[in-house]
């Protein structure tokens, strides 16, 4: 039986500092435009794709225990994700549809009809052409979408090696090129290699590689990754870049030492427990400090941004995303066993994140196990970009 009373912050804080990593350069992206400065677009949409290669880095781990555990393979990890994304994205889509809220702090309310409320509901905006009701909402279709694909990621490594990964890495790539030939519908096309980038990772050894670089090459890769795609936005080869910077950060991801200063673990644990809310409402946090109390001292709007920011992530965590998260865990355990084949025996042990059973996106824990929002939203803006998770 294998343990899951341990969160994996406390054996892979490099994970908790990219997700922190992430989930803040969204929010200070947004902050910036929202207060009249503007970035250069892909600094959001960085963001967004340090998301990617999180979640798919850590939903590998979160097959590998359903597989060891005998659980029912694919519906144990799709009624897991479903209870992870979907409670907490409906709740905020419909204040916001209550409430007739922006989409942004500086994109006003749209009146949406039925087929946009049900498409922002369940997320399938991206599919049907239809406007998101916030900004952040873009990319949680595309994660959405990539769920179902990962448990055959998952099988196909195990079938067929690293390479199989390269190969299906490459197919991505070829399939993404072809994408704007074939449907505009298949943009999730254009985001697979980013996604693959954290499968690839996972196999590599992350949490196994006992070769280890200092820690502070990590955040240096991320800095160079960020490099990689201002240098592709500004030579018009922004989509290589993007796939370019998710390898580097996939492959060199398992090949650096654990960050050990105790502040900074603890600070990264908890914005990564709280990213997934702290995604879904800042835009409203900002909109509320500086567009609805736009006439009062600043003292008065930076006091109210900062209590919003850190309050709505927090009360929705522990009110909706925690619960929902065990509520998920504890049907998949409902579900039928699998007697699980016995592994042939390997010489090393590695620590076995899962997905939330505490919840955060994605919240991970420990076991052993043998080693084995701005993007471009082409059809609605290039202004807001997005997590998620989906992690």
């Amino acid at each position: 039986m294998l343990r899951a009373d341990k969160q994996m912050t406390s054996c892979s804080p490099n994970l908790d500092f990219l997700r922190a990593s992430a989930v803040l350069i969204v929010y200070f992206f947004h902050l910036f435009i929202t207060t009249n400065t503007r970035l250069p677009d892909y600094l959001g949409q960085f963001g967004v794709l340090l998301f990617f290669v999180h979640t798919s880095l850590v939903l590998m781990f979160s097959l590998e225990r359903i597989e060891a555990t005998g659980g029912s393979f694919f519906l144990t990890f799709y009624l897991r994700r479903l209870f992870r994304i979907y409670p907490l994205s409906i709740v905020c889509v419909s204040v916001i549809i209550l409430f007739q809220l922006p989409r942004a702090p500086w994109w006003p309310w749209s009146d949406p009809d039925l087929s946009t409320i049900l498409a922002n509901l369940f997320l399938y905006t991206e599919f049907m052409y239809k406007p998101v009701v916030t900004s952040v909402l873009w990319s949680l279709p595309y994660e959405v979408a990539m769920y179902m694909v990962l448990p055959f990621l998952y099988l196909a490594r195990k079938r067929y090696g690293v390479r199989g990964i390269f190969v299906l890495w490459c197919v991505a790539v070829a399939g993404a090129i072809a994408q704007p030939y074939v449907s505009s519908r298949l943009g999730v096309s254009q985001y697979a290699p980013c996604f693959i980038a954290g499968v690839a990772s996972y196999f590599l050894g992350f949490g196994v590689q006992r070769f280890r670089l200092p820690f502070i090459g990590w955040p240096l890769t991320l800095l160079i990754a960020g490099a990689i795609l201002g240098y592709g936005n500004h030579s018009e080869h922004e989509i290589t870049a993007q796939w370019a910077l998710c390898v580097l950060i996939g492959v060199t991801a398992p090949f650096f030492a654990e960050l050990q200063l105790p502040a900074m673990r603890k600070a990264c644990a908890l914005i990564a427990r709280y990213s997934y809310g702290i995604y879904l409402t800042h835009l409203h946090a900002q909109w509320t400090a500086f567009v609805l109390l736009k006439d009062s001292p600043s003292a008065v709007r930076y006091s109210v941004l900062v209590v919003l920011s850190i309050g709505l992530p927090v009360a929705l965590y522990h009110f909706i995303e925690a619960p929902m998260v065990r509520m998920g865990a504890s049907l998949a355990r409902r579900l039928p066993r699998i007697s699980a084949q016995p592994s042939k025996p390997a010489p090393a042990e590695r620590a076995l994140p899962i997905t939330p059973t505490a919840a955060r996106h994605p919240t991970l824990h420990a076991a052993t196990r043998p080693r084995a929002a701005h993007a471009p939203d082409h059809r609605h803006s290039k202004t807001a970009p997005a997590p998620v998770s989906a992690s």
